[in-house]
């Protein structure tokens, strides 16, 4: 594979790479060529693919895609309060094992996976062939992120007008960040705030840090920016989103 384009991202607030388009795509539908072929091997940037429960092909995950879940993928389902929030869950976790199992020619039902330190899933056992992974939903959108050598970490968020994000972004993003965020007319503040906060997510996500990664990074920002590759994604409107891959660790 070509050598992974490094950028130095000084804040979570502005992108770097081009925006991506995730694929379509539905659980039991071939997986399209592009996300797929022989291998991406050829590409810095990572497979995406997005399933939107509102294209109509998004029927609640019960029978041949509900069996696809282990015992506490199922377990886990069933503590959500929510229907919407058990079948995003559903439907995320059997969409992702369809996907694996299509890679590596492997029956989804029979993959295990473990969990790091905050929560970040790999597939369980050494497999050579296996991509780095992640997945990512909010609302009725559900991002899945693949790689065949970097690890990846992707976010989607649902807009939510009239968010006081203010003390938020003061807490998690640096200052410059801030204050360039604080600077923007009022009707752009709520969808640039998104977006700032989906690139500092799929950071700490492929980095597998999780939230614990964020001091670090507003110390990284604050003297030495840290090199990685990150892209905005393309996704619906009232939604944001972005991706990003790290060095091996």
């Amino acid at each position: 594979m070509g050598a992974l384009r490094r950028e130095r991202c000084e804040d979570a607030e502005r992108p770097w790479g081009k925006e991506l388009n995730p694929l379509p795509w539905w659980p039991g539908q071939p997986l399209p060529p592009v996300a797929w072929g022989t291998t991406p091997q050829d590409h810095e940037a990572p497979a995406l693919l997005i399933l939107d429960r509102r294209d109509g092909a998004g029927a609640a995950p019960s029978g041949a895609l509900g069996s696809l879940l282990d015992r506490a993928e199922q377990d886990r389902a069933l503590r959500f309060r929510r229907p919407g929030d058990r079948e995003r869950y559903q439907l995320g976790r059997a969409a992702l094992r369809q996907v694996l199992g299509a890679w590596l020619d492997r029956d989804p039902a029979e993959l295990r996976f473990r969990y790091g330190p905050h929560g970040k899933p790999a597939l369980d056992g050494v497999v050579d062939a296996a991509p780095h992974f992640n997945l990512a939903h909010s609302g009725d959108l559900i991002l899945l992120a693949l790689h065949p050598s970097r690890h990846v970490g992707v976010d989607v968020e649902r807009l939510r007008p009239g968010l006081d994000w203010r003390p938020i972004a003061r807490r998690v993003l640096p200052a410059a960040a801030v204050s360039r965020l604080e600077s923007l007319p009022p009707e752009q503040g709520d969808a640039a705030f998104l977006e700032a906060w989906c690139r500092l997510e799929a950071r700490l996500k492929a980095s597998g840090e999780g939230l614990a990664g964020l001091e670090r990074l507003r110390r990284e920002s604050a003297t030495q920016p840290a090199e990685i590759a990150i892209w905005d994604v393309e996704v619906p409107a009232g939604y944001g989103a972005a991706v990003a891959l790290a060095e091996p660790f």
